[in-house]
């Protein structure tokens, strides 16, 4: 993906250049395979319903090892379509040669009746994910107060119990409490990105760990009036 310029919660614009594509772990190393279609820059992308996403692996900034518990993707997804697009953390999987799903994880914990900022989470008022053209869910309305939620329904992707998978992950650091702060700052909220939009941020996938063989990056796109806009699929492979 080429520099282009982007804008923070502070109205600063940004210019960003995607870095190369080497995802870091303690335990293995995922690469794009040999059929991922290159993105400029640096990266892997795909394009589908409109909507192009970049998956770029760099070593997840911060001084936590946090590739011990989870697997960190930073993304760039840029709404090219004539749909506004649903953000939702449930949408987002990597999927192992084997079937084996490691799905994109909240960082909190919220249930799907939420229609409403939900109270008791810190506010995130210096976010350093990018963005332009995106609302949040109404449900981090008060936790990201410099952008504006999103003010239509929106079907939060989790079912009120599906947290097995959440729990393991951050208890897998015993020595520090996750979510980190840096991992709250980076990560990608839920909401919608409506046409000529971009975003720039890190989702947070169950840990892959010293799996051996091909795995995919799997995302589905759906519209906020529940029209399905497609999927798409970025093959990865671990590094020999």
């Amino acid at each position: 993906m080429t520099t282009s310029a982007w804008r923070n919660t502070l109205g600063t614009v940004l210019l960003v250049t995607a870095p190369a594509a080497v995802l870091a772990s303690c335990t293995a190393t995922l690469e794009p395979a040999a059929d991922a279609l290159p993105a400029a820059g640096g990266g892997a992308t795909a394009s589908a319903g409109g909507v192009q996403i970049v998956t770029m692996t760099p070593d997840f900034p911060g001084v936590v090892d946090i590739e011990n518990a989870v697997t960190p993707v930073k993304v760039d997804i840029t709404n090219h379509g004539s749909s506004t697009v649903l953000i939702r953390y449930s949408d987002f999987k990597l999927v192992g040669a084997d079937g084996t799903v490691y799905p994109a994880l909240p960082l909190r914990k919220i249930d799907a009746t939420a229609t409403a900022p939900v109270p008791g989470y810190d506010r995130i008022s210096s976010p350093l994910f990018l963005h332009r053209g995106f609302r949040v869910a109404p449900y981090y309305g008060g936790i990201y107060p410099g952008i504006a939620p999103f003010g239509g329904p929106f079907r939060y992707g989790y079912g009120r119990y599906g947290w097995d998978d959440y729990d393991a992950a951050f208890s897998g650091i015993t020595t520090v409490k996750l979510p980190t702060p840096t991992m709250s700052r980076n990560v990608l909220p839920e909401g919608v990105l409506d046409p000529g939009g971009s975003l720039q941020g890190w989702l947070y996938f169950k840990h892959v760990g010293n799996q051996k063989g091909d795995i995919s990056f799997d995302a589905s796109l759906v519209s906020v009036t529940g029209a399905n806009l497609g999927s798409l699929t970025i093959p990865y492979t671990f590094a020999k």
